[in-house]
Protein backbone atom coordinates (compact mmCIF):
# COMPACT_ATOMS: atom_id res chain seq x y z
CA UNK A 1 0.00 0.00 0.00
CA UNK A 2 1.73 3.21 -1.17
CA UNK A 3 1.06 5.24 1.74
CA UNK A 4 4.35 6.06 3.00
CA UNK A 5 4.01 8.37 0.14
CA UNK A 6 2.70 11.47 2.12
CA UNK A 7 6.02 11.06 4.47
CA UNK A 8 8.24 10.92 1.08
CA UNK A 9 6.96 13.87 -0.99
CA UNK A 10 10.80 15.11 -1.98
CA UNK A 11 11.14 11.75 -3.87
CA UNK A 12 10.18 12.98 -7.89
CA UNK A 13 10.22 9.21 -8.64
CA UNK A 14 8.09 7.27 -6.15
CA UNK A 15 8.15 4.18 -8.02
CA UNK A 16 11.18 2.24 -6.32
CA UNK A 17 10.17 0.48 -3.54
CA UNK A 18 13.86 1.43 -1.46
CA UNK A 19 12.78 4.88 -1.31
CA UNK A 20 10.01 3.75 1.04
CA UNK A 21 11.96 1.29 3.98
CA UNK A 22 13.27 4.34 5.91
CA UNK A 23 9.67 5.78 6.48
CA UNK A 24 8.16 2.47 7.53
CA UNK A 25 9.19 3.04 11.00
CA UNK A 26 6.71 5.66 11.08
CA UNK A 27 3.58 3.27 10.06
CA UNK A 28 1.83 1.32 13.02
CA UNK A 29 1.08 -1.91 10.52
CA UNK A 30 0.64 -4.63 13.18
CA UNK A 31 -1.13 -7.47 12.68
CA UNK A 32 -2.37 -6.02 9.07
CA UNK A 33 -1.66 -8.58 5.81
CA UNK A 34 -0.11 -7.12 2.75
CA UNK A 35 -2.00 -7.06 0.10
CA UNK A 36 -4.03 -4.72 2.71
CA UNK A 37 -7.42 -5.64 2.11
CA UNK A 38 -10.29 -2.60 1.54
CA UNK A 39 -11.62 -4.05 4.84
CA UNK A 40 -8.55 -3.51 6.71
CA UNK A 41 -8.17 -0.10 5.84
CA UNK A 42 -10.01 1.06 9.20
CA UNK A 43 -7.43 -0.77 11.35
CA UNK A 44 -4.45 0.61 9.55
CA UNK A 45 -6.46 4.35 9.82
CA UNK A 46 -7.13 3.36 14.16
CA UNK A 47 -3.50 2.66 14.40
CA UNK A 48 -2.04 5.17 12.40
CA UNK A 49 -4.68 8.39 13.68
CA UNK A 50 -3.24 10.74 11.95
CA UNK A 51 -3.42 9.22 8.26
CA UNK A 52 -6.92 8.89 6.36
CA UNK A 53 -7.90 6.94 3.52
CA UNK A 54 -10.03 7.16 0.92
CA UNK A 55 -10.15 5.04 -2.38
CA UNK A 56 -11.75 5.49 -5.46
CA UNK A 57 -12.76 2.30 -7.87
CA UNK A 58 -12.81 2.79 -11.44
CA UNK A 59 -15.84 0.26 -13.27
CA UNK A 60 -14.71 1.31 -16.79
CA UNK A 61 -17.21 4.10 -17.39
CA UNK A 62 -17.29 5.96 -13.47
CA UNK A 63 -14.71 6.89 -11.05
CA UNK A 64 -16.61 6.18 -8.03
CA UNK A 65 -15.29 6.71 -4.57
CA UNK A 66 -15.74 3.08 -2.65
CA UNK A 67 -14.28 4.23 1.19
CA UNK A 68 -14.48 7.61 2.52
CA UNK A 69 -12.04 7.72 5.54
CA UNK A 70 -14.01 7.85 9.06
CA UNK A 71 -11.07 9.24 10.65
CA UNK A 72 -10.96 11.90 8.38
CA UNK A 73 -12.03 14.84 11.10
CA UNK A 74 -9.15 14.29 12.76
CA UNK A 75 -5.94 13.90 10.40
CA UNK A 76 -3.10 15.41 9.61
CA UNK A 77 -2.33 13.56 6.32
CA UNK A 78 -4.90 12.17 3.62
CA UNK A 79 -3.97 9.64 0.97
CA UNK A 80 -6.57 9.02 -1.69
CA UNK A 81 -6.04 5.65 -3.76
CA UNK A 82 -7.47 4.09 -6.60
CA UNK A 83 -8.22 0.08 -6.25
CA UNK A 84 -7.32 -1.71 -9.75
CA UNK A 85 -8.43 -5.34 -9.98
CA UNK A 86 -8.37 -8.01 -12.29
CA UNK A 87 -11.90 -8.82 -11.92
CA UNK A 88 -11.02 -11.96 -9.47
CA UNK A 89 -9.03 -11.67 -6.60
CA UNK A 90 -5.98 -9.85 -7.35
CA UNK A 91 -5.88 -5.88 -6.82
CA UNK A 92 -3.53 -3.22 -6.63
CA UNK A 93 -3.47 0.82 -5.20
CA UNK A 94 -2.37 3.65 -7.22
CA UNK A 95 -1.93 6.76 -4.93
CA UNK A 96 -3.64 9.41 -6.39
CA UNK A 97 -1.22 12.82 -6.24
CA UNK A 98 -3.33 15.51 -8.21
CA UNK A 99 -7.33 14.48 -8.83
CA UNK A 100 -7.60 16.81 -11.33
CA UNK A 101 -4.56 15.25 -13.24
CA UNK A 102 -6.46 11.42 -12.76
CA UNK A 103 -10.04 13.12 -14.14
CA UNK A 104 -8.74 14.99 -17.10
CA UNK A 105 -6.53 11.93 -18.13
CA UNK A 106 -9.94 9.40 -17.57
CA UNK A 107 -11.45 11.91 -19.64
CA UNK A 108 -8.87 12.35 -22.59
CA UNK A 109 -8.89 8.44 -22.29
CA UNK A 110 -12.56 7.56 -22.52
CA UNK A 111 -15.61 10.45 -23.49
CA UNK A 112 -17.87 8.58 -21.48
CA UNK A 113 -16.15 8.86 -18.28
CA UNK A 114 -17.81 10.15 -15.30
CA UNK A 115 -16.59 10.97 -11.77
CA UNK A 116 -19.47 10.51 -9.09
CA UNK A 117 -18.72 13.33 -6.77
CA UNK A 118 -22.04 12.99 -4.90
CA UNK A 119 -20.89 11.31 -1.86
CA UNK A 120 -16.70 12.09 -1.77
CA UNK A 121 -17.09 15.90 -2.11
CA UNK A 122 -19.30 16.40 0.74
CA UNK A 123 -16.90 14.69 2.63
CA UNK A 124 -13.59 16.45 0.87
CA UNK A 125 -15.02 19.86 2.11
CA UNK A 126 -15.20 18.63 5.70
CA UNK A 127 -11.77 16.68 6.64
CA UNK A 128 -8.88 18.59 8.19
Amino acid sequence: MNLVSVNSHEYRHKEPTYIYKPFMHMLNIDDIQSPVQLSSIGKFESQNPDISVNVLYHDGDQIIPIRTSTFADHCKHEVTLLMITDGNEKFHYLSIQSMSRLLTTAANISANITYVTTVYTHFQRNIC
